[in-house]
This record gives structure tokens, sequence and C-alpha cells, in this order.
């Protein structure tokens, strides 16, 4: 079954020495994309930076539309790899997915689109995506509407709108077992590849909420 509003996430690389130029393109690329908006072409969309990571959110009614087609205006800032600009981030975590475009369209706009980074043990990935997949399809609707968390290698982007919409969801999910552990913080700290500053400091295991996962820049939104 194809959702009737895409959700898609990219990361792309910033090309080394041309932050200005990106920052310079910021302005004239919310225009565009307010524009876009209104003609209902997108839902949302919310560009962030991390170091010279950068990541792409959008949300798409209907067919989905390529990153060049919204933001390709700063393409040229950001490095090819793998003679592509942005990979596509997988999808492994929702706590609600869309049921209608009526039901997916927020009736007012977000205080703040924010997002937020952690590195997995690659040997842990696994693990951290069927204990996700078995709570999401447990308790669908459990947390934020439109929080999401994606995945490219081995680094989550976890996607979160401000202030959070909390509301039962509309399908069912897939599972009818109970087995989410119920200390699942404990369960998930394993899960996640040390910061060298806080293993450096010897903090790691003492780390929580925020020192695990990262809050990155939100560069711009609509």
């Amino acid at each position: 079954m194809i959702d009737p509003v895409q959700r898609l996430v990219f990361r792309g690389q910033i090309h080394p020495g041309r932050e200005e130029t990106l920052q310079a393109a910021l302005p004239n690329l919310q225009t565009i994309l307010a524009q876009r908006v209104a003609a209902d072409d997108i839902l949302t969309l919310s560009l962030f930076m991390w170091h010279q990571h950068i990541f792409l959110y959008y949300e798409c009614p209907g067919d989905p539309i390529a990153p060049i087609d919204l933001v390709g205006d700063i393409d040229s800032t950001l490095a090819l790899s793998t003679s592509r600009v942005w990979a596509p981030m997988m999808d492994i975590f929702h706590f609600n997915r869309p049921q209608s475009l009526e039901h997916w369209r927020r009736d007012t706009p977000p205080e703040a689109c924010t997002a937020r980074v952690v590195y997995l043990r690659p040997e842990m990935v696994s693990s951290y995506i069927f204990l996700h997949y078995q709570m999401q399809e447990e308790t669908p609707g459990a947390g934020d509407k439109y929080g999401q968390i994606s995945l490219h290698e081995n680094l989550l982007f976890f996607y979160m709108e401000q202030p959070a919409t909390n509301e039962a969801a509309q399908h069912e999910g897939q599972l009818k077992t109970t087995h989410t552990p119920p200390n699942w913080h404990e369960v998930m700290f394993p899960h996640f590849q040390p910061w060298d500053d806080l293993e450096e400091k010897g903090a790691w295991k003492l780390a929580e909420g925020s020192q695990l996962w990262r809050p990155i820049e939100l560069l711009c939104s609509v």
C-alpha cells in the first residue's frame, strides 16, 4: 500500500569551502519553497546542517518529487558521492503514518522543526531496527505524529516537530504482541556508537538524552 503522502529524507555532504555560498542561497530558496507549499506541491520541507553533513526532509502529496527539483539551487555547494549529490535515507521508525492528505495536513504550522543525529554501532543496526519495528507496530501512535527516524549507513536522523502532535493512530499495527521492552532506554543504550568527546572523558556510560542524540542546525523550513 502506497501512503497518500510520501515522506522523504535525503543526506548530502557540503563541499568544503562552499559553506558561505550555501548560506547566501537560503533566502531565495526559502521563497521558492514557500511557493511550492502554496501550490500544494509539498506539505512541508526542512533543511538541516551538521558539520559537513546536510539533511533534507520533506513531504509530497501524491508522487514523490526529486530533491533536485526542490533544492537544486544548492546542489553546486554539495559534494558528489558515487555520482550523486543526495543519498536517500530509509524510514526505519515512525509513530504514525498518513491515512489521507486531510489526515496528514497540519492545522497550524509547527513552532519549530527539529532534528538530531546519532551513530549506531554497525553490528547493532539490525537489532535497533527490529526493536523499533516491534514498538512501532505494537503501539502505533505512541509519540509525536510527525516524528520519524531515518537511516543511512549507520547514521540515524530523527525528525520531530515542536510542539509534538500527540493523537491516536487511525491505523492498526501489524503486530498483536506486547514484547516492547519496558526498560526501553536501557535496552537502547548499547546500540549507540560513543561520541569521541564523551568517551575521552569517560562520561559515555553516564550519558543521557541529548548527549546521545546531538541536535543539529535548521537552515530553512517551510
